[in-house]
């Protein structure tokens, strides 16, 4: 096996460690949401604040490593599918440290306060956040798949309106919840 095959393998490992991970914490936070007490809703959310240092970051750090390094050895240079893997893979990982990580932190401090039903509309609106996040990432994948050139304006206008309607859906109020 040659080294852009090995590096090839760790950066689809990385990537989907990275991705199924987070896709799994938020089935389960979609799941408990109106199946569970919120003290179960926000064990999600501490589970994820456990493993951002210790598998989210890491994998989203060695796939951006790994890609890159694949444009020079592998020879695929600047194309669509790799500038703009590499611009959503900036943004997501991005997302996750400015917005989702301290998101999730101040969610656990509000249920510390003042209880964890308290804790709910953070948590509810977490959710949706990290939903746009894996919208972009789905669309990140799709491209590695698909690999389409720069004159495929059907495949970059469809990622586009996906990821335009995930951020809408993410970002339209949320309904008053009395306490």
């Amino acid at each position: 096996m040659d080294f852009a095959t090995t590096l090839k393998f760790a950066h689809v490992l990385a990537a989907v460690l990275w991705v199924g991970g987070g896709f799994t914490t938020i089935v389960a936070g979609v799941v408990l949401a109106g199946r569970s007490s919120a003290q179960t809703q926000l064990a999600v959310v501490q589970a994820v604040t456990l493993l951002a240092p210790r598998l989210f970051i890491p994998a989203s750090i060695l796939t951006l490593a790994t890609g890159v390094t694949l444009l020079f050895v592998a020879g695929w240079g600047w194309q669509p599918f790799t500038v703009l893997g590499l611009a959503g893979v900036i943004f997501t990982a991005g997302f996750g440290a400015i917005i989702l990580g301290p998101s999730c932190e101040r969610a656990l401090k509000l249920a510390n306060t003042h209880g964890p039903e308290a804790a709910i509309p953070s948590v509810r609106r977490v959710q949706r956040l990290a939903m746009m996040d894996y919208a972009v990432q789905f669309a990140i994948v799709f491209l590695m798949v698909v690999k389409p050139s720069w004159s495929d304006f059907a495949v970059f206008g469809g990622i586009g309106a996906i990821i335009t309607l995930a951020a809408l859906a993410a970002l339209r109020p949320l309904p008053r919840v009395t306490i």
